[in-house]
């Protein structure tokens, strides 16, 4: 079940937008008190609109903008995984939210979620939870209340996150070096030899996670078709 992220205004909201999938956001949500937003552009995206840009430079303090060097097939996935990772363990009872449409990332976020992490994908901005809230018409006080009407329970407050064990990234790296001669060479072959290599407690998601850290440490790479290349 997906976690309750309605909660006070103190909570900080972190938004991850895949701007190669979503390229309009709402720009009306920039700028919005406990919101930081992480922009990830491809590679080949080098126009941005202005109003954008004017955003941007605005509220510089509470937007990151993020433009990957190189294209590659997925790509900005791992990217942004390595982003969110990142934030979580920054602010482990702050709420994240993935702006795409690439079903790709619910694995991710199922993932997050088992560890007690308040996380969410929208495939726009219109369904954050404090752009929806801003935008909505306000009860008036003598408003009654139908006595039907249920009472909101509080959820319960999140576990401090697990991160992703520095002794998992420590032996992928280890293995992958003694195996000069015998390293997968295609994407999905690599996350099933790594995963048979760690044990079955190991997820997929904690693969994708690990292969993200790989490629932003600059110790794998992957081309548009899938294919691995190794630095280690």
């Amino acid at each position: 079940m997906t976690p309750d992220i309605t909660h006070p205004s103190s909570t900080m909201h972190h938004v991850f937008v895949d701007f190669e999938n979503v390229p309009r956001i709402d720009l009306s949500s920039i700028g919005t008190r406990s919101v930081c937003f992480t922009l990830l552009l491809g590679a080949r995206q080098t126009k941005l609109d202005v109003a954008l840009v004017e955003k941007l430079v605005k509220h510089a303090a509470s937007v990151q903008l993020i433009r990957l060097d190189s294209s590659g097939r997925n790509a900005l996935d791992f990217a942004l995984a390595y982003y969110v990772g990142r934030a979580t363990m920054s602010d482990p009872t702050g709420h994240f939210h993935i702006v795409s449409k690439d079903t790709g990332y619910d694995p991710l976020i199922k993932h997050l979620q088992r560890h007690n992490i308040h996380a969410r994908r929208h495939t726009d901005c219109s369904t954050l939870p404090f752009v929806s809230v801003s935008k909505s018409a306000p009860v008036p006080k003598s408003a009654p209340v139908p006595k039907s009407a249920s009472v909101p329970v509080p959820a319960p407050v999140p576990k401090p996150a697990v991160a992703l064990p520095e002794e998992l990234f420590s032996r992928a790296l280890e293995h992958l070096r003694r195996q000069i001669t015998d390293r997968p060479k295609r994407r999905r072959t690599l996350i099933s030899h790594l995963r048979a290599h760690l044990g079955k407690t190991t997820t997929e998601a904690d693969v994708l996670a690990l292969i993200a850290q790989l490629q932003t440490a600059g110790h794998i790479g992957l081309s548009d078709g899938g294919t691995v290349s190794y630095t280690v």
